[in-house]
C-alpha cells in the first residue's frame, strides 16, 4: 500500500520549514508567538481555587522580569541554573527567564535523592537553583557545603520571604527584575541578542537505568531543529500540532518528552499550555480544561482505562456494555487495518467501516465511546505516548474509541521525537518512520544509530561516554535494538544492554516476555532474569490494589494492617503486602496462568520456567526505578538477590 505522506506543497509543511529557516534560538522561538499571537492564552493554571489565564504578552513580561532579576544577581551568559520542582506555571516562567538571561536550564526531578542532586549540581557547576518549595530548598541547604558552585536558591512557591543574600522567593526576583528594567529597559533584549544557535540551551541528565547519569547538553540549534522535526513529522501525518491546541500537562516537565511537546512545540505554534494539578486530578482537569492534546506514559493511560472500566462496571449492565464495546473497538481497528498493517486515523470510522461492524460501531459509539470522550473533555484529538512500549491491549481500545494515540520513541539525547506515530499511518504498538531531518542506520546487531536534527553530538563533560556512545563518524548509539517493516515503520525490540545471554549461548530479549505478562492488567511490574543461566525466570509484582479487591470479593482473609501505601505517579498505591496475601493461592494461580499464557507465544528457550512474587513492588526510594519509572535492573537484582537465588536452587 505504501505510506501516506502530506506533500511538501502543503501550507503547513511550508510554514514549519520557513519557521526553521528563521528560528534558531529558544528566545527567538519564544518571541515569535509573543509578536504574532500576543493576546492569545499561553498558560492556564489553577490559582486561588480557579483557573487563571496568562497571555503570551503577559508571559513575556513575567519571563523578562525573571531574566532581569537573574542578571541583577550576576548571572552571566552560559551560566548553569537548575529547576527542581513539580509541575507548576512557575516552572515554565523560570525556564524562560533562564533562557532570556542567556543561561542554560538544567532540570532535576524533585524525587531524586541527595547523591543524584549533588552530582548534577556539581557536574554542571550550577550557581542558582529554582526549588519548587521550601521543603526542597531545605533539602538542598542540608548539604550546601558539598555544592561549592551554588550561590543561591530561588523558591517558586510556599515561601513568604527570603534572606536577601542566598535565599529568594520568585516574587522577590521578579520585583528586583522590574526595578532593573525601569532603570535599563533594554537589559534583557541586549542579553538575548548575544545568544547564538551554538550556545547551550538546556542540560538534561539521562535517567540512568545502567547506573551512571550522563549529561545531554542541547544547544539552541539542537532544540529548535528538534522542534521543527517533531512538528513536521506530525504534520506529515495529517494530525499535527495546531495553533488552536489546548495542551494539558500531566507529566513531569523535567522529562524531556513533556518539555519538548508541552512547552516547546506548543510555544512554537502559539498554542496554549494548561498546567494540570497533578495525577490525582487528571480526569477532573480534563473535564474542566477540555484539552485537545496530551502526552502520557502507557502506565497512566492504563490507569485511565482501568478507571473507565470500573465506572462502567458499577452495574452488571454497564460492565456488559463496556466489554461488548471494547470488543467492537478491537474488531473495528482490525477491519480498518490494510495489508501493510496500517490504517488512517485522520479519517472517521463511520466513513471507513461497512456492513455489520459499522452498525455495531454506531451503537457502541452512542453507548460507550461518546461517554468516554465526554469524560476526557470532549475535544481530545491526540494522546502522544512515550517512555515505554504501549501494548496492543492498551493501544487498540483507545484507537478503537476514536482517540489517536501517537506511539512515540525517542531519548533525552535526541530531544525525544525520533519516531512518533503519524495519524495517517497508524500501526498498532509500532512507532513510525524515522522523523525528517534524521540520518539513521542500524549496526550489525540491529542497534539504531542516529545523527541530525535535534540530536546531540557529545555528552557534556563526559569523555568516557563520548567514546562509547558515538561512532567515529558522529552517529549517536541509541542502545536500542529496533525492527523495521517494509514501509520503514519501526519499533523497539529491546535495550541492547538488556539482552540476556544464557549459558547455552542463546540471546533473549526480555522486553518480549515482559510485554506478554503485562497484558494482564493484574500484573504491575516484571523483571526477567537469566543472564548466564540455564533457563529464564522472573520476578513478578502483581497489582496489589486489585488483588486486595479480589480477596475482599472472595471473602479471603488477609492482614490489612500489612498493606503499605505510597504515592506513585500521584496516586495512592499499595506497594507492599503481608506474606498471607503475597503467598495466597489465588494470587499464585493468577500469576501462574499469566505465565503459562505468555509462554505459549515464546520459544522454548525464552519461556519462563520459574517465578517469584515479591511482597513489595520495585520502588524509586530504593533506587530501583528511575524518576520515569524505568526499572534499574542491576539494583533490583541486588535488592532481590535472595528471591532470584531461590529460582535457581
Amino acid at each position: 500500500m505504501g505510506l501516506k505522506i502530506v506533500p511538501d506543497t502543503d501550507f503547513r509543511i511550508q510554514w514549519i520549514d520557513l519557521w526553521n529557516e528563521y528560528v534558531h534560538t529558544v528566545p527567538q522561538m519564544f518571541y515569535t508567538p509573543v509578536k504574532f499571537h500576543g493576546d492569545r492564552p499561553a498558560h492556564i493554571y489553577w490559582k486561588n481555587d480557579q483557573w487563571v489565564t496568562l497571555t503570551y504578552k503577559e508571559f513575556a513580561a513575567v519571563a523578562e522580569e525573571i531574566a532581569a532579576g537573574l542578571i541583577g544577581l550576576g548571572v552571566q551568559k552560559g551560566d548553569n541554573l537548575v529547576i527542581m520542582s513539580t509541575n507548576c506555571p512557575e516552572w515554565g516562567w523560570a525556564d524562560m527567564g533562564i533562557e532570556l538571561a542567556g543561561g542554560c536550564t538544567t532540570t532535576i526531578f524533585p524525587s531524586l535523592g541527595k547523591a543524584d542532586v549533588t552530582f548534577i549540581i556539581n557536574h554542571s557547576q550550577v550557581n542558582y537553583v529554582f526549588a519548587g518549595n521550601k521543603a526542597l530548598a531545605d533539602m538542598i541547604n542540608s548539604f550546601r557545603d558539598e555544592l561549592p558552585t551554588l550561590k543561591g536558591i530561588i523558591v517558586l512557591q510556599e515561601l513568604e520571604a527570603g534572606n536577601g543574600q542566598d535565599l529568594f522567593t520568585l516574587d522577590e526576583i521578579r520585583e528586583a527584575g522590574r526595578k532593573l528594567l525601569e532603570q535599563q529597559p533594554d537589559i534583557v533584549a541586549n542579553r538575548t541578542a548575544t545568544i547564538t544557535p551554538e550556545d547551550a540551551a538546556t542540560t538534561v541528565y539521562t535517567s540512568g537505568t545502567t547506573g551512571k547519569l550522563k549529561a545531554a547538553r542541547l544547544s539552541h540549534r539542537v532544540v529548535t531543529d528538534g522542534i521543527w522535526r517533531c512538528l513536521r513529522n506530525q504534520m506529515m501525518g495529517e494530525i499535527g500540532v495546531e495553533s488552536t491546541e489546548v495542551y494539558l500537562s500531566v507529566m513531569p516537565m523535567a522529562h524531556i518528552m513533556e518539555r519538548t511537546y508541552g512547552m516547546f512545540c506548543i510555544m512554537a505554534v502559539g498554542a496554549c499550555l494548561a498546567w494540570g494539578r497533578g495525577p490525582a486530578f487528571v480526569i477532573q482537569d480534563m473535564q474542566e480544561i477540555k484539552p485537545t492534546f496530551m502526552v502520557m506514559v502507557p502506565r497512566m493511560m492504563d490507569r485511565i482505562l482501568k478507571g473507565l472500566r470500573q465506572v462502567f462496571g458499577a452495574t452488571p449492565e454497564g460492565a456488559a456494555a463496556w466489554d461488548w464495546a471494547m470488543d467492537v473497538a478491537w474488531r473495528a481497528v482490525d477491519a480498518r487495518i490494510g495489508e501493510d498493517g496500517t490504517f488512517d486515523m485522520s479519517l472517521d470510522y463511520l466513513d471507513e467501516l461497512n456492513g455489520d461492524i459499522r452498525e455495531e460501531y454506531i451503537k457502541a459509539k452512542a453507548a460507550v465511546f461518546d461517554k468516554v470522550h465526554a469524560v476526557m473533555g470532549g475535544r481530545l484529538r491526540c494522546f502522544a505516548s512515550g517512555g515505554a512500549a504501549i501494548l496492543p491491549e492498551l493501544h487498540k481500545p483507545f484507537l478503537g474509541m476514536g482517540l489517536f494515540v501517537a506511539n512515540g520513541y525517542g531519548l533525552t539525547e535526541t530531544l525525544c521525537g525520533v519516531g512518533v506515530g503519524r495519524g495517517n499511518n497508524v500501526k498498532v504498538s509500532w512507532n513510525a518512520p524515522v522523523a525528517p531531518g534524521i540520518e539513521w542506520r542500524q549496526d550489525d546487531d540491529g542497534e539504531l544509530l542516529l545523527k541530525g536534527a535535534g540530536i546531540i553530538t557529545e555528552y557534556y563533560n563526559d569523555p568516557e561516554s563520548n567514546q562509547t556512545c558515538f561512532t567515529e563518524d558522529g552517529f549517536f548509539r541509541t542502545g536500542d535494538i529496533v525492527e523495521f517493516d517494509e514501509n520503514g515503520i519501526f519499533h523497539v525490540v529491546d535495550r541492547k544492554k538488556a539482552i540476556i545471554v544464557m549459558d547455552t549461548g542463546k540471546n533473549v530479549a526480555p522486553a518480549k516476555a515482559e510485554a506478554l505478562l503485562m497484558r494482564n492488567i493484574l500484573i504491575d511490574q516484571v523483571l526477567i532474569v537469566g543472564d548466564g543461566k540455564k533457563y529464564i525466570t522472573a520476578l513478578i509484582c502483581p497489582n496489589w490494589d486489585e488483588m486486595a479487591k479480589i480477596a475482599d470479593a472472595k471473602g479471603i482473609p488477609y492482614d490489612k494492617e500489612k498493606l503499605h501505601y505510597e504515592l506513585v505517579n500521584g496516586m495512592n498505591t499499595c506497594v507492599e503486602v503481608g506474606p498471607d496475601l503475597a503467598e495466597a493461592e489465588f494470587v499464585r494461580q493468577i500469576v501462574a496462568e499469566t505465565v503459562e499464557k505468555a509462554n505459549q507465544e515464546l520459544a522454548d528457550f525464552e519461556q519462563i520456567k520459574k517465578f517469584r512474587i515479591p511482597h513489595r513492588k520495585f520502588l524509586q526510594k530504593y533506587d530501583e526505578l528511575t524518576p520515569t519509572s524505568k526499572a534499574k535492573q542491576r539494583v533490583i537484582m541486588t535488592n532481590f538477590a535472595a528471591d532470584i537465588a531461590s529460582l535457581y536452587e
